[in-house]
């Protein structure tokens, strides 16, 4: 591992402005002590202390962790701060495969910027949620987010996007920072429009790595994204012939006439934009194999991999809670139990038959990998609501510019979403990252090519 030592002279070179005369006086600032991340390098941790709910003191406070990655070259003025934050929601930015993917999609930029890993509340070293039954997948998933609300109590409605992107701006001023950079990957995209509806004036630059809107209820794009990626991926690679779509098709039939679950096929495809290509090809060649009646390996591929992760890096209570407190829902969330159903019921019997083809619409919308419904189980909002976390009508001004990316065969965040993104940044670029997936700059930090698009958009910012 990289270790150094930073003396406190270092760490107090973050101040890059003091308030104006007038202005409310910046929060106090954090105590930092070098801690290890896992990383070659040591970082300088700290934390600060915010309301659960700013809207309702009585619920108290929790704590919102950060581990700061000073520029590698002291000598010279600092170039500017990057925040940082993994997506999920629920993954931990302080964790250390984050961390050690983003320095390295960073590279040289990171010689004269500090980087500001920020946990969001809930995750990581902020307090992280643990709900067990839920983060161990001890229990059906249904129960366990039922028990989730409960432990969490009326503090459940503090873990959204509004009340995280309070926090960060709350840690820009503590640590005495002006504008900044923000870089978010999947989730982090749909919290960096959130920050940016609420503080664009401290926004030096804005990067939206696979970006996800936020405003679709069935989310329509993930099956269509899925389908094409396949066919793409098929098409340029060699060893790939004929149809890959027809052949899923054919397999989705065949579990039919045998009553057997699609469930591990649809999570398997609306997750293969993540390592894609090769996730496509594996599908396929397990599609063929399975047709040629050799079914052993499209079954290894679609063996449920462990349950649970380590909370130090993930959150499933945190993860659940943003979901349902921010996303938009196939039911009116302030509706009881019953209701929510028949809401849903006519909502799936609203969509055309083949709308979700190959899969039968029902099929796909209640099955645990569309992840359509696990919130019909979660608490009403409060009596006087959650704050959306980015209004339908929103537009950003033009202060700052915006990078948005997407994979040309992730489904996970889908390239028509990216557009969607794009379209309320009128200072934005948008960059289709070829052949590539979900996240490719931070999965495959030294091959992707939007890592240097990345490093491009900060530098001349």
């Amino acid at each position: 591992m990289r270790r150094f030592v930073l003396a406190l002279a270092v760490a107090l070179s973050l101040v890059v402005i003091a308030p104006a005369s007038g202005a409310e006086p910046a929060p106090p600032r954090p105590a930092l002590h070098t801690c290890d991340l896992g990383m070659p390098r040591p970082f300088r941790c700290g934390h600060i202390t915010v309301p659960m709910l700013r809207s309702d003191p009585s619920l108290g406070t929790t704590k919102v962790a950060f581990a700061i990655r000073h520029r590698g070259d002291a000598g010279r003025p600092s170039l500017g701060t990057i925040f940082a934050m993994d997506g999920g929601p629920g993954y931990a930015s302080t964790a250390k495969p984050y961390a050690a993917s983003l320095i390295a999609a960073l590279g040289p930029i990171l010689r004269r910027r500090d980087l500001v890993l920020y946990d969001m509340r809930g995750t990581g070293l902020s307090d992280a949620v643990d709900c067990k039954a839920l983060q161990g997948g001890l229990i059906q998933e249904p129960i366990a987010i039922g028990e989730c609300a409960n432990q969490l109590g009326p503090a459940f409605a503090g873990y959204a996007s509004a009340e995280a992107a309070e926090d960060m701006n709350q840690l820009r001023r503590a640590l005495g920072l002006g504008k900044i950079f923000f870089y978010g990957d999947s989730y982090g995209t749909f919290f960096g429009q959130a920050y940016a509806v609420r503080h664009p004036d401290t926004l030096r630059g804005l990067i939206l790595d696979s970006a996800y809107p936020g405003d679709d209820p069935y989310y329509r794009t993930l099956l269509p994204a899925g389908r094409d990626g396949l066919l793409i991926a098929c098409r340029r690679s060699p060893a790939c012939e004929g149809d890959p779509v027809a052949r899923l098709a054919r397999v989705v039939h065949a579990f039919h006439q045998a009553g057997r679950s699609t469930e591990p096929l649809i999570d398997f495809l609306l997750e293969a934009g993540t390592l894609a290509p090769r996730s496509y090809l594996s599908l396929d060649e397990g599609d063929r194999r399975f047709l040629a009646g050799e079914p052993r390996r499209l079954n290894r591929l679609l063996a449920p991999g462990p349950a649970g992760e380590d909370l130090s890096e993930y959150s499933n209570g945190l993860a659940i809670a943003v979901e349902c407190n921010d996303y938009k829902t196939l039911w009116d969330k302030n509706a009881p139990f019953s209701q929510r159903i028949a809401e849903l019921s006519a909502a799936i019997h609203g969509l055309p038959r083949d709308f979700f083809a190959p899969f039968g619409r029902q099929e796909y919308i209640l099955s645990s990998a569309a992840r359509l419904t696990p919130c019909l189980y979660w608490p009403a909002p409060p009596a006087d609501g959650l704050p959306p976390a980015i209004p339908s009508d929103w537009r950003a001004p033009s202060t700052f510019p915006t990078l948005v990316t997407a994979g040309q065969v992730d489904d996970v965040t889908s390239v028509r979403e990216a557009h969607q993104v794009a379209a309320r940044f009128p200072r934005s670029k948008l960059y289709v990252v070829p052949d590539r997936g979900h996240v490719s700059s931070l999965y495959f930090p030294f091959r992707s090519p939007a890592v240097g698009v990345i490093r491009h958009f900060i530098a001349s910012h």
